[in-house]
């Protein structure tokens, strides 16, 4: 985000304001939609997300990036509102679906729809810890030093939360991704997080070359980063999700209360 467009809405300057809250209102959207699985507490996320930013964006001194803060709000936010949601179905997540290209081919399309769908059935499955800094970091891009700052851990626990993470969303995925998988080697190491670690610019020169002999004689192995690298793809589509009418509506009202005075 432009400095300058953060200076003045700190400053009090509406229009800059009212475009601060345009530009994270989509992540902080997601990101709810994929903590809290109701559709109505994602609005209520968003909306208290929000409110919050304009509340206490005079007060923000950036000593952390402006996204790791939002994100902190909207984990609070979320926080509020995620009890007793253990057993709630996931949500259809009718926006990833229409984000599928029209340049594709019908097949190309319909594969990509049924894996958007898993892909948020996953996500929904899987321990919190780990859907948060999942969608954090592969879904909205957030740096390693911005989601571990939002989550409140240090990099390094950070990090070794997403490999586990990465690992269990493959393993979701599975059925679709490796339905016809030949079985690992029992000396073959834990492939996924491997992999994570690579992309995530952990492993040695000796050690990246390592994995990649064992990738280029061992078809589980292979198919299996094959599978998170798709998983990880299809992730990243999610944040180009198209955005919801409604939203510009929350960004009005918080406008609305924060030319008013309202906190």
């Amino acid at each position: 985000m432009n400095d300058s467009l953060l200076d003045r809405a700190r400053q009090g300057d509406a229009e800059a304001m009212e475009a601060v809250l345009g530009e994270v209102a989509p992540a902080i959207h997601r990101f709810g939609m994929r903590m809290c699985r109701s559709a109505a507490d994602a609005d209520d996320v968003l909306q208290d997300t929000l409110l919050a930013v304009t509340t206490h964006l005079a007060e923000f001194e950036g000593r952390s990036s402006l996204t790791s803060w939002v994100f902190t709000l909207a984990r609070t936010a979320c926080a509020r509102r995620r009890r007793g949601m253990k057993n709630a179905p996931p949500v259809a997540d009718d926006a990833a679906a229409e984000s599928v290209s029209q340049a594709r081919s019908p097949e190309q399309e319909v594969s990509e729809r049924e894996l958007s769908v898993m892909l948020g059935n996953a996500l929904a499955a899987l321990p919190e810890e780990y859907r948060e800094v999942l969608v954090m970091r592969d879904v909205e891009g957030l740096s390693t030093v911005e989601a571990s700052a939002a989550v409140g851990v240090s990099a390094e626990a950070l990090k070794s939360r997403l490999h586990r993470a990465r690992s269990a969303l493959r393993d979701a995925l599975r059925p679709m991704l490796e339905p016809q998988a030949a079985a690992s080697a029992g000396q073959c190491p834990a492939i996924a997080e491997v992999f994570s670690q690579k992309l995530e610019g952990e492993l040695t020169k000796d050690a990246c070359a390592d994995m990649e002999r064992h990738l280029a004689t061992c078809p589980a192995c292979a198919a299996a980063c094959d599978a998170l690298r798709t998983a990880l793809g299809a992730c990243r589509r999610e944040a180009s999700a198209s955005v919801r009418p409604e939203m510009q509506e929350r960004v009005r009202t918080a406008m609305e209360r924060w030319r008013a005075g309202v906190r």
